[in-house]
């Protein structure tokens, strides 16, 4: 539980989570920890992982120039610079880079909020299970891996830029086709969820495991083993008669 200082960052270590911060951002590892903790411990029980995750290093960094400098230097993850104002998170491996709350109303189009931040680490913290478990996560699609980890995260249910889209989407009855959803990165956002979420009602929560664990190839619905038009027609049926499903 000691801090120490490393290049101007000091740390703090517990467990299987690291928290890295500079001393401006000191007031952010506690909540930042327990999201981790919080995190961890709900998706080893739901991928029935058995073992204790391996470690995971949360870093905080000042400013945008240091999220740009870190995630393409420590993270190696390829960025243009300076990245876009609603980049704030990014996960490699077990790693995961983080613009500090105290540096949003400058580097980002958020605005801090404690329990927004809590499932920001939650679904950044999805990633990097479904990274560790997958047998291949470059194959797999955006909106699979956008849609569970915004569905696991509960980001659906309470944030406007999630439920908006599908809300509205349901009054004017204008659903987007699975092939739009594939091939936008927005859409992947918005929807994605929806799709991830009709496969555990439908198929159930072994299923998502079985997906995450198996799917090498990129091509969820052969997992499934349901050809695709019956799958779309099956979801879209599910997001009519939902309607407003279980939002908080």
């Amino acid at each position: 539980e000691e801090v120490k200082m490393l290049n101007g960052y000091l740390w703090f270590d517990k467990k299987n989570i690291k928290v890295v911060f500079t001393e401006r951002d000191r007031e952010f590892v506690d909540k930042t920890f327990v999201g981790l903790k919080e995190a961890i411990k709900f998706l080893s029980g739901y991928f029935r992982l058995g073992k204790s995750f391996p470690l995971v290093r949360a870093i905080l960094v000042p400013n945008r120039g240091e999220f740009d400098r870190l995630v393409i230097e420590l993270l190696k993850v390829d960025i243009k610079k300076p990245s876009r104002p609603s980049r704030i998170a990014q996960t490699q491996r077990t790693d995961l880079v983080l613009l500090s709350p105290s540096a949003y109303s400058k580097d980002s189009i958020y605005e801090y909020n404690p329990e927004e931040y809590k499932r920001l680490i939650f679904h950044e913290t999805a990633h990097i299970f479904e990274e560790y478990l997958s047998p291949n996560i470059e194959a797999l699609p955006r909106w699979w891996g956008e849609g569970l980890a915004v569905y696991l995260s509960g980001q659906w249910k309470y944030e406007d830029e999630f439920r908006e889209p599908v809300l509205e989407g349901l009054k004017i009855k204008e659903i987007p086709k699975f092939e739009e959803i594939k091939g936008d990165t927005e859409l992947c956002y918005q929807w994605g969820w929806t799709i991830v979420k009709y496969i555990e009602f439908q198929y159930g929560q072994k299923m998502i495991v079985k997906i995450v664990r198996e799917c090498a190839d990129g091509n969820v619905i052969k997992i499934i083993g349901e050809p695709i038009e019956n799958f779309e027609k099956e979801w879209k049926k599910y997001l009519e008669n939902e309607k407003i499903f279980n939002f908080g």
